[in-house]
């Protein structure tokens, strides 16, 4: 594995289908059985699909946090260091299919046919944490925050690898995204849109645990009406626009799942890949963790986002069932997955879907 972070509640239901419809092209049918605690996935017999609370979200002055199992607000950001330990949860905050140049670093997605001005646009935004179960480990190794006032989101995935040490790598990716909290809201120049990549090198020189995780950080910039990001590894985000993947920004590894990292090793936030896209009202825009996209093809994206527009989903309610789709895929050995195409293309022994940590926030941009 490569690396984690995230939250989640557990429940159960009769059955899986009547939770929602799997999308098409499934390889395993779950609608007959009953899912509870006896039924046996491989070697993952307690394992069991998580489904979050769906509960009206808090008032939040400034910016929701996960980093661990809960969802916290603050009224003063020097809360943000005494988080306690807990369970998971879900969090809510409030076009042109266009060439891409790159220069060095740097994407931009530039609109070839774009004349209207759009109006001022607006990220509301929701979240589930999937950790994997692990005794040593219940919080997982995934982190990510919501930041509601500045517009701007960010996920990171620690490096499982650092476990033969004895580190356990969530605590340098909760540290992160905690330090990128709060250089958003603290640091960041007041009347200028947010930069991720300076929010990623304020969060990095003020992280000290060890370890190290890959990070993803995304704002909007609502005058530009633009996403930019700055990402370093292989989480990372979709952009759909009418029922369509019209992006993905790309991963960086070095080799078949040892990604571009943060922390206690050579990288440093200088490798961050940063990238600028053009947006409209009512695009959607879905960001995690290799967890999820390890495990979701772009169609079964897509399907799911198309059902909850239609649907009317909240985004905490279709991040909830895109990251469960995603853990059902991972327990599959039999189902056709990003990861498990790469394994092959790498000569490794590895069929259907990857267990691990899963973070998904989903965006309408309004």
């Amino acid at each position: 594995m490569a690396a984690c972070i995230s939250l989640a509640h557990e429940h159960s239901f009769k059955k899986f289908d009547e939770v929602f419809k799997l999308p098409q092209k499934r390889y395993f049918d779950f609608s007959s059985n009953e899912i509870n605690d006896s039924y046996q996935l491989e070697n993952y017999s307690k394992k069991r699909l998580k489904f979050s609370h769906v509960y009206p979200s808090p008032n939040i002055v400034a910016a929701c946090i996960s980093l661990g199992h809960d969802h916290h607000s603050f009224h003063n950001f020097a809360e943000v260091s005494k988080l306690p330990v807990s369970r998971g949860s879900t969090t809510e905050g409030p076009s042109c299919h266009s060439p891409i140049t790159q220069v060095a670093h740097r994407t931009r997605v530039v609109p070839p046919h774009c004349s209207k001005k759009l109006p001022s646009l607006k990220l509301v935004a929701g979240s589930l944490y999937l950790p994997k179960e692990n005794p040593n480990k219940p919080r997982g190794e995934d982190a990510h925050f919501i930041h509601k006032l500045y517009q701007t989101i960010g996920v990171a995935d620690g490096v499982g690898g650092w476990a033969k040490k004895g580190v356990d790598a969530g605590l340098y990716a909760r540290e992160l995204m905690r330090n990128s909290l709060i250089a958003v809201d603290i640091n960041e120049p007041k009347g200028t849109a947010v930069n991720p990549k300076r929010v990623l090198q304020e969060a990095y020189k003020n992280t000290n645990s060890e370890g190290s995780s890959t990070a993803c950080i995304i704002t909007l910039d609502s005058e530009k009406n633009t996403l930019c990001a700055a990402n370093v590894g292989d989480s990372g985000f979709f952009l759909i626009r009418n029922g369509r993947v019209i992006y993905k920004s790309p991963i960086q590894q070095r080799r078949f799942n040892c990604p571009y990292q943060l922390g206690n090793s050579k990288d440093n936030p200088s490798v961050a890949q940063e990238l600028e896209l053009m947006v409209e009202k009512d695009d959607v825009l879905i960001v995690g963790t290799d967890g999820l996209l390890d495990n979701m093809n772009e169609s079964e994206i897509e399907e799911l986002v198309q059902r909850g527009i239609d649907e009317k989903l909240k985004a905490k309610e279709l991040a909830s069932q895109i990251g469960n789709i995603a853990l059902y895929n991972s327990f599959d050995r039999f189902a056709d997955t990003p990861f498990g195409r790469a394994a092959e293309r790498e000569w490794f022994s590895h069929r259907g879907g990857k267990v691990d940590d899963i973070t998904v926030i989903v965006a309408y941009i309004q």
